[in-house]
């Protein structure tokens, strides 16, 4: 009985039909950076995408993972986060650390591609031959 229940409850909150697909991985191997594609939203020249960061060994802070609701502008080659969190645990799971001092938003349970303006980042510049660039190409053919 306990067994159904998770279920349900993981059915219920969402979690269990996330489809997080690996789209790079750095140079270096050290992270894997996934993206959740059933939520993919596409306005225009706009993707909005969550998107997971996972290393392979935990960061100065102790971050093994983070989550982000990134927006990318397929057509000036650039990208802004709108919501992160980092976490102890691989696939933005464990405890939630504290922020970077960024004044970005924390990144929700839900996948919701909806944006609040008072977690707007500026825009950055996606350089060439990065991971950025990788994530951007694989996401703006959607």
């Amino acid at each position: 009985m306990k067994y159904w229940l998770t279920i349900a409850l993981l059915a219920f909150t969402g979690k269990l039909w996330a489809a997080w697909d690996v789209l790079t991985i750095s140079a270096d191997k050290q992270v894997v950076i996934y993206a959740e594609t059933t939520t993919l939203r596409r306005e225009g020249d706009f993707v909005f995408t969550w998107v997971i960061y996972n290393r392979s060994t935990a960061a100065p802070d102790g971050a093994m993972s983070s989550k982000a609701l990134n927006q990318y502008d397929c057509n000036q080659y650039q990208a802004r986060a709108w919501g992160q969190s980092f976490f102890d645990a691989p696939m933005a799971s464990g405890n939630r650390l504290p922020g970077r001092g960024r004044n970005i938003c924390e990144a929700g349970d839900t996948l919701d591609t909806r944006v609040d303006t008072r977690c707007e980042s500026p825009w950055l510049p996606v350089k060439r031959g990065t991971t950025g660039e990788d994530l951007l190409r694989a996401l703006c053919v959607f």
